[in-house]
This record gives structure tokens, C-alpha cells and sequence, in this order.
């Protein structure tokens, strides 16, 4: 069999190939421009077939080098691959659970800033509110409002929550435009199951803290996600006790207002959460990062809603 030439040699030539030009092809290789020469000559020697004429400033390959360029330049492509095979490679695939509720009227609108910044993620939202089995689901991170104790997982608070009385502004103005008592004579309660886990009522310590002792609590509509509450109140179906972490962009586009100058806390938060054997893949972490600055924003914008609002209740 012939003997197989330098496979420096072959590289070098296979570089001059797609380049035509020795400098271009040695700075790729991270040599100096005589050395890939050399190389060359030395493979020309051991063919005793000239591969290149030499031009000014750049190569031509000659008829020879031409027959030879196609298979070298397939070879290394062949190479290449096979040895990317035995290299982890990075899944772009980025799977994040979330409620429902906090898919529609928080994250999703604000995805496309993080889509912005990495195009290159293949990103899945799966909005439900079952137990995740990391071990089984294909779920990279978690997003949940509790109470943030979630044993074995890292777990970082994104937000906490604070809820009061939106409304309508045609159906405000329909049922009197006073913000008292007098108000819920006019309007129907739109409650938000999906915090019962935490504590009894919402309505309940918020008209507690009122004083408002002759509206019943628990009358009214009952839903079991609070994007449904939300929307209720928009469509002008009653006075909604909300989150003003789901309901911010119906407060400034003006579809709901806040009456009263009193709020509550939920009592609970937004926890982002993953096994901590996750937090080493950067797919995990830039999401994190964004996700991080998302909710430092909604903590000013809460401050700045608060400012002349107050905490009422326990």
C-alpha cells in the first residue's frame, strides 16, 4: 500500500483548499505562513506532483490539485463529525412549567424580550399546575406561587404578591363611582379560587381589614384561575380582589382601575425552582438571569403603585 503522506501535510492542504490563500490558511491552523508552506512543499515532494501555483498575494490549485481537493476536504468534514459524536452536546431544548394563569398575564407577554435575546433556544411553556416530576418530566424549571418550600430543589423568590379591588371604569361609574361600602351594593364578587391553598378568603381579610361588615364574603363568582377573574372584570361581570402582578398591563391600558386605596398581601409568592444539577446548563442559567431582571422590574412597579396606597389586614 502507499504510504499515507504527513497528515500535517494534508491538513495544511485541505486549509489552502477552501482558502486559496496561505495566509488566511495558516492563521485558521494557528501557524506561521512559512510553516504551512512548508507543509505543503512537503506534501508535493512526497506526490512528486506540484498542488498550487503561487500567485501574488494568493493560490491557485493546479489540475492535480483540483482531483485531489474534493476527497481531502469530504475526509476532514468525515472526521469532524465522527469525533462531534463522542462530544456532549448542548440540548437547546429549554422546557419551563408554569400556572396557567401566570403563562397568560405574566410571562407570555414578556417572552419576546428573552426570545430576543437567545434565538437559538428551542423554548417550551408548559402551563399547568400539576406536581412536576423532574426524574420523569421533560421540564427543565419550574415557576410556582406558594410559599416557596420545596424541599430538595434550588429555589429562588421572584416576586411576592399583593392583591386589591379592580374594576371596570363603565361599570365603576354604573354602580354609583364611590369608592365605600355603598359600592358593593351595586357589583358582584369575582373571587379567585386558585388561592384557597393559602388562606380562607381573599375578600374575606380584605373586607375584614375594611370594616366593611355588611357585605357577605363569599357571595359572587367563583373561578379557579385568576387570568378568568381578570378577565370577568374586564368584560364588566364585577369587582375582582386581583393580583397586581397579573393584572398590570389592565391598569395601564386602562381596562381596569383600582378604587380603593387599600391593598392586601396574597399572602404567598412566585418561586423559580429547579433540581440544582440543572443550574449548571446555560440554557438554565440565561433564563434565570432574565427571569431575574423581569422581576425586579414588577417589584418597582409594585412599589411604585404602592406609593400612595397602604397594606391593610394581616
Amino acid at each position: 500500500m502507499r504510504k499515507i503522506p504527513p497528515v500535517n501535510a494534508i491538513r495544511a492542504f485541505e486549509a489552502a483548499c477552501r482558502h486559496l490563500q496561505f495566509q488566511l490558511a495558516a492563521e485558521e491552523l494557528g501557524v506561521t505562513p512559512a510553516a504551512l508552506s512548508y507543509q505543503i512543499r512537503q506534501l508535493e515532494e512526497h506526490l512528486g506532483l506540484k498542488l498550487f501555483r503561487r500567485l501574488n498575494r494568493a493560490v491557485e490549485l493546479t489540475r492535480e490539485g483540483r482531483i485531489l481537493a474534493p476527497g481531502i476536504i469530504t475526509a476532514f468534514e468525515t472526521l469532524e463529525e465522527s469525533f462531534s459524536l463522542l462530544s456532549p452536546q448542548e440540548d437547546n431544548k429549554l422546557v419551563i412549567s408554569t400556572g396557567p394563569a401566570f403563562s397568560a398575564k405574566w410571562l407570555a407577554p414578556r417572552l419576546h424580550s428573552y426570545l430576543e435575546e437567545h434565538p437559538e433556544i428551542d423554548f417550551r411553556l408548559s402551563a399547568n399546575l400539576k406536581l412536576t416530576d423532574f426524574d420523569r418530566d421533560d421540564v427543565d424549571a419550574v415557576i410556582r406561587f406558594g410559599a416557596g418550600k420545596y424541599p430538595e430543589l434550588f429555589v429562588e423568590p421572584l416576586f411576592q404578591e399583593i392583591s386589591t379591588p379592580l374594576i371596570s371604569p363603565k361599570l365603576f361609574e354604573e354602580a354609583g363611582g364611590i369608592a365605600d361600602e355603598s359600592l358593593f351594593e351595586h357589583v358582584t364578587l369575582v373571587h379567585d379560587e386558585s388561592l384557597r391553598f393559602l388562606e380562607a378568603s381573599q375578600w374575606g381579610n380584605w373586607l375584614s381589614g375594611m370594616n366593611y361588615d355588611t357585605v357577605d364574603p363569599d357571595r359572587g363568582v367563583h373561578f379557579s384561575h385568576a387570568d378568568h377573574c381578570i378577565e370577568a372584570a374586564v368584560d364588566g361581570s364585577g369587582i375582582v380582589m386581583a393580583r397586581l402582578g397579573f393584572a398590570f398591563r389592565e391598569i395601564n391600558a386602562g381596562r381596569l382601575i383600582a378604587p380603593f386605596k387599600q391593598a392586601i398581601s396574597a399572602r404567598g409568592g412566585f418561586y423559580f425552582c429547579c433540581p440544582p444539577e440543572n443550574l449548571e446548563k446555560e440554557k438554565v442559567l440565561h433564563f434565570l438571569a432574565w427571569l431575574r431582571d423581569e422581576a425586579q422590574a414588577q417589584e418597582e412597579a409594585i412599589t411604585e403603585f404602592m406609593k400612595d396606597r397602604v397594606l391593610i389586614g394581616n
